[in-house]
């Protein structure tokens, strides 16, 4: 499906597409700021689906938008999502022929539940690649629970450190360190980072807790902990499940090193580039959770299975779970930029994460690394 979505609140517009996005797997998703180029975006590409805000830039508004798609197709499903929710406007929306009125603000359900009926009952990408249905119909559950992913039990703990990363004000050193001070495995790891050659600026060893945090810092601290807690979680799956856990975990870490190590050359931050590193692969790690919970399979996932049902799902999953935990559109815009980056982007954040998505690959192409290198400033020998 190809959907349209007319929004000139970049924040708003980020919020429609990461919750129209994590309806249904597969879909296309268009964006316009103005009436303008979305009459563009209209007329070069057959749309399945329209959300128009009513208040945009330019001479025309929302609701002239939809009346000229309206008169040139009569069926295509068009929604206003709007903050007005006056008598006359809906009247004037109903009238105008749109299927639908979203009023602001609103919740990622209202979305959802206005949105929903407007998508085919049968997952794209499982009719186009021809996936069989299995005995147990792994494609059939995973959709059905695409929408309900409030009961993973793949990262709880991570999520509540992560969580504490985007919080208004940053815990202190010294809370942290009474937050984890009887827990081993923390400590153990992160005094192993703080006397790493990466962290040793001094020449002295780093003896305490506290010490550890402050050394490397508060944010760097929490992604630590988070890519502890990410690592330690396939400890009693079955095996198939457990080995693609690995490996995803593997990848992962390897784009957050990167991306930190990148940022530190370039003198920023390197914690949230860390952070969005480990969540790399944050869909997949949700779909095998998923495939883990069926109540009643005729056999456990074996890799085959994996083989199919990971690659279709992951993005919409991923999706899910980034506005289910509420990411910043910061951290968002990072992982997606890893994985894609639009040709005339020139924030060189989001160049940063697709370079260092680009290092982690085991067969990178060393010409588009060499250019991004040299758009950044980098020297081919750091």
């Amino acid at each position: 499906m190809n959907i349209l979505i007319v929004e000139d609140d970049p924040l708003m517009r980020e919020l429609l597409l990461t919750i129209v996005g994590s309806i249904r797997n597969g879909l296309s998703m268009f964006e316009a700021d103005d009436s303008g180029s979305a009459w563009s975006l209209w007329c070069s590409t057959p749309m399945d689906l329209v959300l128009c805000d009513w208040n945009l830039q330019g001479i025309d508004s929302g609701l002239d938008l939809a009346r000229r798609i309206r008169k040139q197709n009569g069926k295509v499903p068009i929604v206003m999502v709007t903050g007005r929710g006056d008598r006359h406007s809906v009247i004037a929306s109903h009238r105008a022929g749109l299927n639908g009125y979203i009023v602001k603000p609103f919740t990622p359900d209202d979305v959802m539940a206005r949105l929903t009926p407007f998508f085919p009952s049968v997952t794209p990408q499982a009719e186009s690649l021809g996936v069989a249905r299995e005995p147990t119909d792994w494609i059939g559950w995973l959709n059905e629970q695409a929408n309900n992913l409030d009961h993973l039990t793949l990262l709880p703990e991570a999520q509540k450190v992560l969580t504490l990363q985007w919080q208004e004000e940053l815990p202190t050193a010294k809370s942290l360190a009474r937050l984890w001070q009887d827990d081993v495995i923390i400590t153990s790891r992160l005094l192993s980072v703080a006397n790493g050659s990466e962290m040793r600026r001094h020449g002295r060893t780093v003896s305490t807790l506290l010490e550890s945090i402050a050394t490397m810092g508060v944010s760097m601290a929490i992604a630590q902990v988070s890519a502890l807690l990410l690592n330690q979680n396939s400890g009693s799956r079955t095996p198939a499940v457990r080995n693609a856990m690995k490996r995803y975990a593997e990848e992962s870490q390897r784009v957050a090193e990167a991306a930190a190590k990148l940022a530190a050359r370039l003198r920023l931050d390197p914690a949230p580039y860390y952070t969005a590193g480990l969540l790399y692969r944050l869909g997949e790690f949700a779909v095998l959770d998923v495939m883990e919970q069926h109540p009643n399979p005729t056999s456990p996932p074996d890799e085959t299975m994996l083989d199919r049902c990971v690659p279709l799902f992951a993005s919409q999953y991923g999706n899910a779970v980034k506005l289910s935990w509420q990411l910043p559109l910061q951290m968002r815009e990072f992982i997606g930029a890893a994985y894609y980056l639009p040709p005339d982007t020139v924030r060189r954040d989001l160049l940063l994460m697709h370079l260092a998505g680009e290092l982690a690959l085991p067969d990178a192409r060393p010409e588009k690394v060499l250019r991004l290198q040299r758009v950044l400033g980098l020297d081919a020998s750091g």
